[in-house]
């Protein structure tokens, strides 16, 4: 009778277990969170209270500098290339800068001229890839109306494959 009690019990077990290295596992190391943290905050911030800034460089008071910012503005007219605002439907914004020689800060934006709307995310990742914290806006009338932060890992090996499907 005992060992029927093990047989059912062990699966219980292994679900539990399963589930403690997802909380253990699944997320980013602290200090990637100390660094990563204050970043995600203050660029958010100014993008709600100035919109989508020329460069990420030019935001004052960032906690660490940022260095090789690059991007680029894509207009669209019905998913084609077009040279001018005046002739675009939907305009993209692409910005990306490394800090701390590990870490990068992606920024994208995309506007929809005819509804005036916009979506865009904020995302840093640290030098293996993994994704640490993700800001997501939604935009009404040319205003942002939604900023949400989420901060976790984006880690695709060992348990925390599965966990991403």
């Amino acid at each position: 009778m005992k060992f029927l009690g093990w047989v059912v019990a062990l699966p219980f077990i292994a679900l539990a277990l399963f589930i403690v290295a997802r909380f253990v596992m699944y997320r980013p190391d602290g200090e990637v969170v100390r660094v990563a943290t204050p970043m995600v905050e203050k660029i958010a911030d100014y993008i709600v209270e100035h919109g989508v800034p020329e460069s990420l460089a030019e935001i004052p008071g960032l906690p660490y500098e940022l260095e090789g910012c690059e991007g680029k503005i894509d207009y669209t007219n019905k998913r084609k290339p077009v040279n001018t605002i005046e002739k675009a439907t939907t305009g993209n914004i692409y910005q990306k800068c490394i800090f701390k020689k590990d870490y990068t800060v992606s920024l994208h934006f995309t506007f929809f001229y005819k509804e005036k709307d916009c979506t865009g995310s904020l995302k840093i990742e640290n030098k293996y890839s993994e994704t640490v914290g993700i800001t997501s806006y939604s935009c009404k009338n040319q205003s942002i109306i939604e900023k949400k932060t989420i901060f976790g890992s984006g880690k695709i090996s060992g348990v925390c494959s599965p966990m991403k499907q």
